[in-house]
């Protein structure tokens, strides 16, 4: 059963039988905590923290949490309830130390913020928010849904990615390929027409000599292949540091049609959190630093802390925004009306809706755009290998005719 579908009408009755069910699962896990945990328990256990935790996950978790809460069982009981439901294990562990937690005497807020590198700033100061205002259940709802959104929204930029990451992969495999096994059996039948090569050919055939030899007994073509392995290792750790994560977003975003929607993805964030957080209670300060931390962008992350404490000040976002190029003129003429109004939720929420809207499109568009390169990329490629190939043997068949 998926976790989007636990029992979600039977919770709703907040009846005797979740009751009594809680106080079996707590039992049990009493029970289980009594006995010594053997050798295959232990590994389990730590094999568990090394399985991802998938935002849908945590939609659910939120979500079913809020109905709980809702129908009137308390905090503890209804994570012990989700304890005993949840699959992923190494979820299922986070889930019992928030719930030992606050059987301890912390609250939710700070249960999660224990493990915050699962539970971002937007989501902890929400539920912080919930508690002192005693609206928790809104409170996890909104985050439910905020995070299914910017789940939707992630999964829709990697999937423009796929298309031409995979051409590209094929197109690599195809040449590695030619390279290894082809061109060497080819090279006999150029080394039979006795004539000189074409640049190209001879180019492909260099290239082909250098994949089939071997340095220090290992084959060249390995070599290159373990080359490429561990230059994309250390590129995806690099992209990770301060460093290379700002960095790798200026050069991303200065690219023609990626730049954009790189940059209608973080605004698209940034008024998506700013609407929830509002919502929520928080102050726009501390909405403004909670949100950047969350819009997954280094240069708007540095921006929204400026922001921030220029609010401080007593600037106004609106003011403190213009003439920014991060931020288009609509965005920032709407945030000025929004301030005015006091309306800074439900405007920032249609300027979410507007830019997922406009990202939807542009990912939908994405394929088509690109098509066209790949098509040039591919046609040049296939074009290279044919001529390359075929020009030494057209070239001997005019000498052969012109001597006749």
């Amino acid at each position: 059963m998926s976790p989007a579908t636990l029992h979600i009408g039977a919770v709703a009755t907040a009846g005797k039988e979740e009751a009594i069910a809680a106080e079996k699962a707590k039992a049990a896990e009493k029970q289980r905590a009594k006995r010594p945990a053997g050798l295959m328990d232990r590994l389990n256990q730590f094999l568990a923290k090394f399985s991802p935790i998938k935002d849908d996950d945590k939609v659910s978790f939120f979500r079913l949490m809020a109905t709980m809460i809702n129908a009137g069982i308390s905090i503890t009981k209804a994570l012990r309830i989700l304890v005993e439901q949840i699959e992923n294990a190494h979820f299922k562990q986070i889930i019992e130390d928030i719930t030992t937690r606050i059987e301890s005497g912390a609250s939710f807020s700070e249960a999660l913020s224990a493990h915050g590198k699962y539970f971002n700033e937007s989501q902890i100061g929400m539920v912080e928010s919930g508690e002192a205002t005693g609206r928790l259940n809104q409170a996890l709802l909104q985050i439910a849904t905020e995070t299914e959104k910017s789940t939707q929204l992630a999964k829709k930029i990697k999937g423009a990615m796929i298309y031409p990451i995979t051409i590209i992969i094929i197109l690599f495999g195809a040449m590695y390929a030619i390279m290894t096994f082809v061109m060497p059996k080819i090279k006999d039948v150029f080394d039979s027409l006795g004539s000189e090569l074409p640049a190209m050919t001879q180019f492909l055939i260099n290239a082909s000599d250098f994949m089939v030899g071997k340095t220090a007994g290992i084959p060249n073509g390995l070599i290159v292949l373990i080359g490429i392995a561990a230059f994309i290792v250390i590129f995806m750790w690099w992209k990770k540091t301060k460093v290379g994560r700002l960095l790798w977003t200026k050069a991303t975003m200065r690219f023609p049609v990626f730049g954009n929607l790189i940059k209608k993805a973080a605004i698209a964030r940034f008024c998506r959190s700013i609407s929830t957080l509002t919502n929520s209670g928080i102050s726009i300060v501390k909405a403004l630093y909670i949100t950047a931390g969350s819009v997954d962008n280094p240069i708007y992350e540095k921006r929204i802390k400026l922001i921030a404490e220029d609010v401080k000040r007593g600037i106004t976002m609106g003011e403190n925004m213009k003439d920014d190029p991060l931020f288009p003129t609509m965005v920032v003429g709407m945030i000025n009306v929004a301030e005015q109004t006091a309306q800074m939720d439900q405007i920032t929420g249609k300027l979410a809706d507007f830019y997922e809207e406009e990202l939807d499109d542009m990912v939908k568009n994405l394929s088509r755009l690109m098509e066209p390169i790949i098509i040039v990329v591919l046609g040049g490629t296939v074009g290279f290998l044919v001529i390359a190939v075929m020009l030494p043997i057209l070239q001997s068949s005019d000498l052969a005719t012109a001597g006749s």
